[in-house]
């Protein structure tokens, strides 16, 4: 039977907790995204009835996200703007 020895945990003086606490925690603005250079996120507003139309669509197309759905309706209006 291996006994392992318990880890000591390094004891917090109440210096470290006031310099904890003056730290404070990170805003949004320090957070940085990590990248991702094959696509951009982008959050955008669409009317409630028609993103239930969508969710519709989607019951005929098992395994697709909107996410999916989405790209592929974008993707179909640019080939006919191209074919312009």
């Amino acid at each position: 039977m291996v006994v392992r020895k318990p880890i000591e945990k390094e004891k917090k003086t109440e210096a470290d907790f006031e310099k904890m606490i003056a730290k404070g925690a990170l805003v949004h603005e320090d957070i940085k995204p990590k990248e991702d250079k094959k696509n951009a996120h982008i959050n955008f507003r669409i009317p409630s009835d028609m993103l239930n139309n969508v969710d519709e669509a989607l019951k005929e197309r098992v395994g697709m996200s909107r996410n999916a759905w989405i790209l592929e309706a974008i993707h179909e209006k640019l080939k006919k703007v191209e074919q312009r």
